[in-house]
């Protein structure tokens, strides 16, 4: 019988665990989407009035809905292949030389630089 209590401890926890990542993973998302419902609350809440607001607001939430369920389900009519293609050609034609460096790679540099100079001295 304690092997068998063992065992329930032992997928309580990894279930607890696995829950924990996925909550982990998908907390920010979910204050993100809290956060912008209050703003749009607020906005509605403020435009029509708090007793209108949430009429307002659903009638204007299922047309967004449905084109943000068309944007999820689209599909791409260029292939993988030659999406990576022009992914690697810069505007005009011109490609990458390799003496190029982009803004971040430079403030990178410079703020490794200083870090460097600060232990030094």
């Amino acid at each position: 019988m304690e092997l068998l209590s063992w065992l329930w401890w032992l997928v309580l926890k990894i279930v607890g665990l696995a829950w924990g990542l996925v909550w982990f993973l998908l907390g920010g998302w979910v204050a993100t989407l809290a956060q912008i419902a209050v703003i749009a609350f607020l906005v509605f809440g403020y435009k029509y009035g708090w007793r209108a607001a949430p009429q307002e607001l659903l009638a204007r939430a299922g047309p967004a809905g449905r084109y943000l369920w068309g944007w999820v389900r689209a599909r791409s009519p260029v292939s993988l292949p030659e999406r990576a293609e022009k992914s690697v050609r810069r505007p005009h034609g011109r490609r990458k030389e390799p003496g190029d460096v982009n803004l971040s790679t430079l403030l990178s540099v410079v703020a490794l630089s200083g870090l460097l100079l600060a232990i030094a001295v």
